[in-house]
């Protein structure tokens, strides 16, 4: 039995659309190789842990040697036909760019939304009576051929295969990409509102429900609600008094409720924060080393608040402490507004020197929050403005050499010694390997 008048929720025509294996995808495509028949891992054969990680396997690697996203390079079957490659970011982020473009010519830009560097979804309600204006076919026919165009196009064109959840949402539209699409052989799956007793309520696992982690899921067990159904069938103001609005939230998407519209969604807030950590390569005991490593980060971050115009009021610095060793710290400071790299440095450098009890180390991390974006300064009364000003010119002179020439092009000489960490990192992007110019070095 539904528990809403279906007739009244937003109707729309949504595509939800994911690349995949998109790093191995793209390995193959530039290749000239089937992603579907090639056993290709994306390796990161020097990651910060000292073994290396599998961070994306083609469908016949997962199916065939049963490689997944977390397999170690140690672990990884040693099998003749198996490709081993490292990962290149930049090409990745070309690729992505490249996908979208794609998407955008089929909807107006406010139709669009790119949800991760793999997925992305299209309101094409308002496009499909130009591409499919044939009235004979029923909606969810044109939905179902304007899914398959899009994947013929990106698979001719880019060379990428994509699946594709269509639905009555948003939120059906990604469930059926989750649920249905990724294990369905022609890649699409269509959920509507009148299937949803036996697409949304069926789904087998309460975690492979979209916002529904370990966690969660552990707190609807503790009140007897055991799958999608259930929750969907759970007293509201129930779940309200235990989660508050997420609570009535899970219940209206457990009834498969989304009245999201993309163009009439609101424009995502600016950060709250801008932050950067690492994993260290080995363990770090030397006081010295780690402050080198907390200094080096706290210019970096400093330089991404200059270079998105804001201040911040609040520095964060996270010690985690080696595996089986005494645990690390986490602890901030509420500041004077400032993007000063010197400043910040010093103090990342006193929570450092305060909260440090000689753990051995192999997590760091900085945080700057408490934005605001603006480009005025306050004067300290600790400093002469001559000397704040000629810092701040000193700051704006560093950052316009790097984004010229690249972060090596100007850094501190103890970024060479023993346990510097900066340039060893220049070259990566989200922690891996950027590739060479054009990504396709390596090939």
């Amino acid at each position: 039995m539904l528990n809403f008048d279906y007739e009244k929720e937003p109707l729309r025509d949504i595509l939800f659309v994911d690349v995949k294996s998109f790093y191995a995808t793209v390995e193959c495509a530039v290749r000239g190789l089937d992603p579907l028949t090639t056993m290709l891992v994306v390796m990161s054969t020097a990651d910060n842990t000292g073994k290396g990680l599998i961070l994306a396997s083609s469908p016949a690697a997962k199916e065939r040697l049963g490689i997944s996203n977390v397999t170690r390079a140690n672990n990884l079957p040693n099998h003749p036909d198996l490709w081993q490659v490292p990962p290149r970011m930049n090409l990745y982020i070309q690729e992505n760019v490249k996908f979208n473009q794609l998407l955008k010519e089929y909807v107006a830009e406010e139709d669009h939304l790119v949800y991760s560097i793999d997925e992305s979804l299209i309101d094409v309600t308002d496009s499909m009576q130009l591409f499919f204006p044939d009235t004979g076919l029923s909606r969810q026919e044109k939905r179902w051929r304007f899914a398959k165009r899009i994947q013929k196009e990106a698979e001719e064109k880019l060379g990428l295969v994509l699946s594709v959840g269509i639905g009555d949402n948003p939120l059906l539209a990604k469930l059926a990409l989750d649920n249905g699409a990724k294990h369905n052989p022609k890649f699409r799956a269509q959920w509507q509102y009148q299937d949803i007793p036996e697409t949304v309520w069926k789904i087998p696992r309460m975690q492979d429900f979209w916002g529904i982690g370990s966690r969660m899921e552990k707190n609807f067990y503790r009140m007897g609600i055991d799958t999608i159904w259930q929750l969907a069938h759970t007293e509201p103001e129930l779940l309200y008094q235990k989660f508050g609005v997420m609570g009535q939230q899970h219940y209206y998407h457990a009834n498969g409720i989304d009245r999201t519209i993309l163009s009439e969604a609101s424009p995502v807030a600016k950060e709250k924060s801008y932050s950067n950590s690492q994993v260290l390569p080995r363990n770090y005991t030397d006081a010295s080393e780690i402050e080198l490593v907390v200094r080096e980060m706290a210019e970096q971050v400093a330089a991404r608040i200059r270079r998105h115009g804001c201040l911040t009021q609040c520095v964060s610095l996270f010690i985690g402490g080696a595996m089986g060793e005494k645990s690390g710290f986490s602890h901030q400071m509420k500041i004077p507004a400032t993007d000063n790299t010197k400043k910040l440095m010093n103090y990342c450098l006193q929570l450092f020197r305060k909260y440090y009890t000689g753990q051995v180390v192999r997590h760091v991390g900085i945080s700057y929050s408490r934005l605001i974006f603006t480009q005025s300064r306050q004067l300290d009364l600790f400093s002469s403005p001559e000397e704040s000003a000629k810092e701040e010119h000193l700051d704006q002179i560093i950052d316009r050499i790097r984004e010229k020439y690249g972060f090596t092009a100007i850094v501190h000489a103890t970024s060479k010694v023993n346990g510097a960490r900066s340039i060893k990192r220049a070259g990566l992007v989200g922690g891996h390997a950027g590739g060479g110019p054009g990504g396709l070095d390596g090939l």
